[in-house]
């Protein structure tokens, strides 16, 4: 569900999506690595390869997406003197 107010997708789905983009991202690498080392057989280098750069993207998307949410505004503490 969409926010009016700031276009990011509001509670747990959210949250969801993220998980399931940063899953998809890092298997889908992790899974043409592997394919890449039988077709070549080279052990497990592409697949090493694959799944860190999987974790770059991953964690790249995240941050970017994070970093896109507005940050709450700071309320200021009076001094309340007894």
């Amino acid at each position: 569900m969409k926010s009016p107010d700031h276009g990011t997708e509001s509670g747990a789905g959210a949250f969801m999506t993220w998980g399931w983009q940063f899953a998809l991202t890092l298997g889908l690498l992790a899974w043409s690595g592997h394919w890449m080392d039988e077709r070549y057989e080279t052990r497990v280098l592409f697949t090493l390869v694959g799944i860190f750069v999987g974790l770059f993207g991953g964690f790249y998307n995240l941050f970017r997406i994070v970093s896109q949410l507005p940050k709450p505004e700071k309320k200021e503490k009076k001094n309340e003197s007894l």
